[in-house]
């Protein structure tokens, strides 16, 4: 049940990546900089890391080996946390180069 959890949530960080850093090359290039799509995808990348690192540990202790650290755990609540925040980051900055276009040039 755990596995299949990170499982999920590595294939959404990976998907969500992706998007956001083709969306932050085609439609919204010139709205966004280069360091707000860096800002957006890394906690997004950390995520993608952070779930197969949990989904690894959990594959290990089904072996019946036991893994140096076991990340499964902080893995559940840390990986929708820096999801959560890359998504966040990453409308803000666009909802904001709509809004407040004065304010969103001053952040590039």
């Amino acid at each position: 049940m755990v596995a299949r959890h990170l499982e999920t949530e590595a294939r959404v960080s990976v998907a969500t990546l992706g998007g956001i850093l083709t969306l932050g090359e085609t439609v919204f290039g010139e709205r966004l900089s280069p360091m707000q799509i860096i800002m957006a995808a890394l906690p997004l990348a950390i995520s993608g890391m952070l779930a197969l690192q949990g989904q690894t540990d959990i594959t290990q202790i089904r072996q019946g080996i036991k893994p140096p650290l076991n990340s499964s755990k902080a893995a559940l609540r840390i990986v929708p946390a820096l999801y959560g925040l890359g998504v966040g980051v990453f409308l803000a900055f666009l909802i904001l180069s709509y809004v407040a276009p004065d304010v969103a040039a001053k952040l590039k």
